[in-house]
């Protein structure tokens, strides 16, 4: 299996519950907040989803592209959908190869790493986001949630 096929899956398996888990977010939650110094759940599902693509297509070493016009007036659940889609494009883009050119995150990191380090950050980033956004979800009231990760 291409390592873009194998790290696909893997960000398939966490992003199915992290959309799942914003299509719980009800348009009367989505300025919900935990703290008063929290992110709103619209500005943590959107962080999620938007960092993963930005660090994706630096990954593919592509630019990223503004995927809408106007963020702030589309539904979490179209985010969730189009940002997912655009994502897996760029993954299926990427050429064995292309997992160990390095990458310049100078400006944004500090460092220089290999597109896979680049890739595994994104997750890692979703992954402890996602703990959040399930605590959000569980204080809006919903009990029945997905498990951490979806197999298959």
């Amino acid at each position: 299996m291409d390592k873009n096929e194998q790290f696909k899956q893997y960000f398939s398996s966490h992003r199915s519950v992290t959309n799942e888990l914003i299509g719980k977010i009800g348009t009367e939650h989505v300025d919900y907040q935990p703290t008063p110094t929290s992110m709103t759940a619209r500005t943590l599902a959107h962080h999620m989803l938007k960092s993963f693509y930005q660090f994706t297509s630096a990954a593919a070493q592509q630019q990223a592209s503004e995927l809408f016009e106007n963020e702030e007036e589309t539904s979490l659940n179209e985010l969730a959908e189009v940002y997912t889609t655009e994502t897996e494009k760029l993954i299926e883009s990427m050429s064995d190869e292309d997992f160990s050119a390095t990458i310049d995150l100078t400006e944004m990191l500090g460092t220089k790493l290999p597109a896979e380090h680049v890739l595994n950050l994104a997750m890692d980033h979703e992954i402890h986001h996602k703990g959040n956004l399930f605590v959000y979800v569980r204080e809006m009231g919903h009990t029945e949630l997905p498990m951490f990760v979806k197999q298959g």
